[in-house]
């Protein structure tokens, strides 16, 4: 049997000191070396990236030069460590610590409490910025959290749970019935919608969800318990067995003033179809409506770090794109993770890397891959069965290892998990069309855009769109859709690529040098010969005739 208990005991605040559980000094000599083991112990899960680690303490060296002082220090701490050196866990990609095998005085339960007025890391400067920024940060969040507070591992207990206790209080949507024939279909149809808003708000950690469709009546007087942090999404249901409506409404508690409503028609003695486009855009425009306005409510209180507010902020820097908002939104739903430990926080982070591949902002591919794929695993295990999660993942297996039957059942677990999910729907419709049916995938990924509404990541379906429609040789809708989503994000690199090749094609050769020049301002040695390339990011073209058609030459 392994041993797993604890090895080493690391002190964190006041100067560094590491101590074996039976009292020998582990501390290593360099201060990097004690820079790096400080970083592990305070990190996500106890882990980071070789590349992270090397930008934080060799920053200001050259790649190799830095690659190399890195391999030494590992080795420095290793000696250093002696019979406690497997504590430190590495491979070519990820240095971490084993968080079974130590422990921190800031652990709750350390049997040393650390020294009141202490400073985290005290006298541990080593002159890099990219270290200092980020002690900085440490010493802020120690000075915000009060003396007894935790590293940053998975939380366990209450916390981890989502209990409203504390600091973990969660926002709140309560699933009212309100007027109702339970002998009408209509009846049932909107009670499976506002099920499938609260799936998509659970999954997504938004908010906790109540049902009290049982207790009939119910109209909001009883706010007993509630903050204005509580939402009810009330059904209605009117008309006659010829002609009905559904009516989805939001209310704010305590006032129970209407937030937002939409209705849904059928006519003529006709149902509605729950998999109808028009109907998974209604639960999906709930879906967003809720989220904005409870992230709305909480901005204006004092629990500004909530999860869900870290990761919906990190999905808006996300999908601006450009460097500076993949780190923002890379920290962003790292430090939800820290809060809440679930899948869909580490599900965002690996999706975010498909998008430093996609922009070509990476300094290592091997390294982006290795991480996509271990928060993808991680994630999967901590919510097999979230939708989202799901989704995200097929995406990354498509574009990180081009692995198309992965996707194809991840993307299709996402959608029998939650029909209303577009993210979902687009996945699948690539991979169906990477697996030789690309006209029905081409239905699908349409499906996925008509039914996201205003999603902030409308303009990426719109291009997975012109995608699958080039590969299903419609090129005049392959084009259309590619403007499209050219229009909602200018510098977003795939549907410019995309359109130099259509444009080409159709004899608009003008058109398509100017989205040649275009990405030249971002990849200067964009040609069209790079499209040639099969290992650049444009697998759908190399999938049909245009890359034959496309000018040896470029004027």
């Amino acid at each position: 049997m392994v041993d797993t208990s604890p090895k080493l005991f690391i002190r964190i605040t006041g100067p560094l000191k590491i101590h074996g559980f039976t009292g020998d000094d582990c501390t290593p000599r360099g201060r990097k070396a004690c820079a790096l083991l400080a970083m592990l112990a305070l990190s996500p899960e106890n882990r980071r990236s070789r590349v992270w680690v090397q930008d934080k303490l060799w920053g200001s060296r050259a790649k190799e030069q830095g690659a190399a002082s890195l391999r030494q220090c590992v080795a420095e701490i290793r000696k250093a460590l002696g019979d406690a050196r497997d504590c430190l866990v590495t491979d070519n990609y990820i240095l971490a610590l084993d968080p079974r095998l130590f422990k921190t005085d800031l652990d709750h339960d350390a049997d040393t409490d650390p020294e009141p007025g202490s400073e985290l890391l005290e006298g541990l400067d080593i002159g890099e910025e990219g270290f200092e920024e980020w002690l900085r940060d440490q010493r802020l969040k120690l000075r915000n959290r009060g003396t007894r507070v935790t590293t940053e591992r998975p939380a366990s207990g209450a916390f981890a749970h989502g209990h409203e206790t504390g600091h973990s209080f969660r926002n709140r949507v309560e699933l009212v019935r309100g007027v109702h024939d339970l002998r009408s279909e209509a009846s049932v149809i909107a009670d499976s919608l506002i099920d499938s808003v609260a799936k998509t708000l659970t999954e997504l950690g938004a908010a906790k969800v109540v049902d009290r469709r049982i207790e009939t009546d119910r109209t909001g007087e009883d706010d007993t318990g509630h903050s204005s942090r509580s939402l009810s999404l009330r059904s209605d249901v009117f008309g006659s067995d010829t002609a009905q409506t559904i009516r989805l409404a939001l209310l704010q508690f305590p006032s129970n003033t209407l937030t937002w409503s939409s209705t849904l028609r059928s006519a003529g003695g006709a149902s509605l179809d729950p998999n109808d486009s028009n109907v998974m855009r209604c639960i999906n425009l709930a879906v967003n409506v809720t989220i904005d306005q409870l992230i709305k409510v909480r901005s204006e209180g004092p629990e500004r770090t909530a999860a869900a507010t870290l990761c919906y902020s990190g999905i808006l820097h996300l999908f601006r794109l450009g460097k500076m908002n993949f780190e923002t939104a890379d920290r962003l739903f790292s430090s939800a993770f820290d809060i809440e430990p679930r899948g869909i926080y580490l599900a965002w982070r690996a999706y975010l890397r498909t998008f430093l591949l996609a922009e070509r902002q990476y300094s290592c591919r091997q390294t982006i891959e290795a991480e996509a794929f271990d928060f993808m695993r991680r994630a999967l295990e901590l919510e097999p069965h979230n939708s989202y999660v799901a989704g995200l993942g097929a995406h990354v297996q498509t574009i990180m290892r081009r692995s198309y039957v992965a996707a194809y059942e991840l993307a299709e677990r996402s959608v029998q998990l939650n029909h209303a999910n577009p993210i979902g729907w687009a996945c699948l419709g690539v991979a169906k069309s990477h697996l030789g049916k690309p006209e029905e995938g081409f239905r699908d990924t349409l499906t996925a855009r008509t039914i996201a509404g205003s999603a902030p990541y409308r303009y990426q379906l719109d291009a997975l769109s012109c995608i699958v429609g080039t590969m299903a040789g419609e090129f005049e809708k392959a084009v259309y859709l590619a403007e499209a989503s050219h229009a909602l994000a200018p510098e977003f690199a795939p549907p410019l690529r995309y359109l130099s090749a259509l444009y080409s094609h159709a004899g608009q050769h003008d058109r398509s040098l100017e989205m040649v020049r275009r990405l030249q301002r971002a990849e200067p040695d964009f040609c069209y010969e790079t499209l040639r390339d099969k290992t650049y990011p444009v697998a759908g073209l190399h999938r049909t005739t245009i890359i034959e058609s496309l000018p040896r030459r470029q004027v």
